[in-house]
């Protein structure tokens, strides 16, 4: 998500509402907030706060904005993130929330808690039936540069998700290709010879891929976790 998503109705609007105004000066672009430029953005107590009460709102979509605020006001830095510490409790649960699209702005945002069971819950996401939710474990993964993530990625080159999710028809095939960038980028892993792209409903895909990848892996004993 690059925009909060305005609430479809009167739930969660007001919070919604106050939570944008204090944001939009440093992040708009006319109606829109940006993720990028959230990070410009104070983090005083009201805005802490605000977040705070998103993340317990009925309405999806002010959750998320909720989340997505959080996110963007990150810096990599101690200073942005310790005042958010004591709502890490509220972004665990949400990764169990009912929406698909709340538990994939709860990952992304509870990755920058650094939590000690990070990886239990990547876990849990590299399985989920959303494709967008096991993308993001990915994008983490693959952000990660960690060689012990190689057989998890592995793993992800035959996505089996679709089979069963008609809705999935295009993003299992993202999934796979990210892992297969991510695997690349973390084993700095380049092939001997191009090639051949083929694109599959709208996704250039590397014909074949992972059989040089699987018979790399084979190589160097990395095994993926089935």
């Amino acid at each position: 998500m690059k925009e909060i998503v305005r609430p479809d109705d009167s739930k969660g609007r007001r919070v919604y509402e106050l939570l944008t105004a204090r944001i939009a000066p440093f992040a708009s672009e006319g109606e829109s907030v940006i993720f990028d430029r959230i990070v410009n953005a104070p983090v005083d107590e009201e805005t802490v706060g605000l977040v705070a009460e998103c993340l317990v709102d009925e309405d999806a979509q002010t959750r998320r904005a909720g989340l997505f605020v959080f996110a963007g006001l990150q810096d990599e830095s101690p200073e942005r993130l310790r005042p958010f510490r004591p709502l890490e409790p509220k972004v665990r649960a949400l990764l169990l929330d009912d929406d698909p699209a709340v538990r994939c702005d709860a990952l992304m945002a509870f990755a920058y808690f650094d939590p000690a069971d990070l990886h239990e819950a990547l876990g849990e996401f590299l399985t989920d039936p959303f494709g967008r939710n096991r993308l993001q474990a990915v994008r983490i993964l693959d952000a990660e540069q960690n060689r012990h993530n190689l057989p998890t990625l592995l793993t992800l080159g035959v996505d089996p998700y679709h089979e069963g999710n008609p809705e999935d028809a295009r993003e299992w095939l993202v999934v796979r290709e990210a892992a297969r960038g991510a695997i690349e980028r973390t084993a700095e892993l380049s092939f001997p010879a191009p090639l051949a792209v083929e694109e599959i409903e709208g996704v250039p895909c590397i014909y074949h891929a992972w059989d040089p990848l699987w018979h790399w892996a084979a190589r160097h004993g990395v095994g993926g976790r089935g």
